[in-house]
């Protein structure tokens, strides 16, 4: 090799050592308005994928269930869901777990000049539900529901399910006279002069779990943990320090404003404090423990529809990432 070359080649090595080595990629699935796609936007414009060395992917997905089928088809390596399906899941022979993202649930929300006060003036009202039938916010409802009233819900009042979307739309218009939709989803109403009557937060301490209980969080096969577990600790303390940004920097919501979906300020603050309010504050065996309080409750209500066969929380659903 001539000096010229050796020069050549030592350059080319210096050049390659200098640049960080970049984990495998890692694919996440995200909806256009959801707070992970927020998460992950502030994670790249501040560096942190860089940082920990991360090579991320966001994948777009138009619904939950198209998320949850590209997880389970390998397409995407990470995607947002609840315990539940999880559990689901392990029962059926899948091993996957689930780490705690955030707590922030919906609740019961009414115009702002409506007749109805209390939950009393439900009766035989039109109350809008989000997601169907074994939703777990409705389902939490309905607990609450027999516990304090004595009444089935489903009966006091009459029920239809829809879209969040719709749910909105049904309640400006005045076809719904209530409505119990997820917490993003009354943030813009709220924004609008809409008043919430009693969220699902409120309702938990009554069902006897005290502390907070995260409803969804990120969801990751057991082979990628077994096969580099480093990589999603990495992902994970990354995402952290994201999360940690947007609790603490009004002006980084300001940025993302139209990623949030926000039609103006007002309605800004409203998904800001909501996402705020929905970051775990308790200890890791507190969130443990509601877990599997709440899936007691859930399944008591919503039985095989919503469980399958688990008579029990799987083991493993929750995954120890110390």
């Amino acid at each position: 090799m001539t000096k010229y070359y050796k020069h050549i080649f030592l350059l080319c090595l210096f050049a390659i050592l200098s640049f960080p080595i970049f984990s495998k990629e890692l694919k996440i699935a995200v909806l256009k308005f959801g707070s992970v796609n927020w998460e992950l936007d502030v994670l790249e414009h501040h560096g942190l994928h860089k940082q920990f060395q991360l090579n991320l992917k966001r994948v777009q997905m138009t619904n939950k269930d198209a998320a949850a089928i590209a997880f389970l088809s390998g397409s995407v390596d990470i995607f947002v869901t609840d315990w539940i399906w999880v559990s689901k899941q392990r029962y059926n022979g899948s091993k996957v777990s689930f780490l705690p993202y955030s707590t922030a649930a919906g609740g019961l929300i009414i115009k702002n000049n409506s007749e109805i006060n209390e939950l009393d003036d439900l009766k035989n009202k039109k109350v809008g539900v989000a997601g169907g039938a074994i939703d777990k916010s409705w389902l939490f409802f309905r607990a609450f529901f027999k516990k304090k009233y004595g009444k089935e819900a489903i009966s006091y009042f009459k029920t239809s399910f829809a879209a969040p979307p719709l749910i909105n739309g049904l309640l400006k218009t005045g076809d719904l006279d209530a409505g119990i939709n997820y917490w993003n989803y009354n943030a813009r109403l709220e924004a609008q002069g809409f008043k919430s009557i009693i969220n699902i937060e409120d309702i938990l301490p009554i069902l006897g779990i005290k502390g907070d209980l995260p409803l969804i969080g990120y969801v990751f096969k057991e082979d990628l943990l077994t096969r580099d577990q480093d990589l999603v600790k990495k992902f994970l303390k990354a995402t952290n320090l994201s999360r940690k940004i947007l609790e603490e920097s009004d002006e980084e919501w300001n940025r993302i404003m139209q990623m949030t979906g926000a039609k103006d300020k007002e309605m800004l603050i409203k998904i800001r404090d909501g996402f705020r309010k929905g970051i775990p504050k308790s200890d890791i065996e507190t969130l443990n423990s509601n877990i599997i309080k709440a899936y007691d409750i859930l399944k008591e209500i919503g039985g095989k529809k919503l469980v399958g066969e688990g008579k029990h929380l799987a083991e493993g659903t929750i995954w120890n990432a110390n």
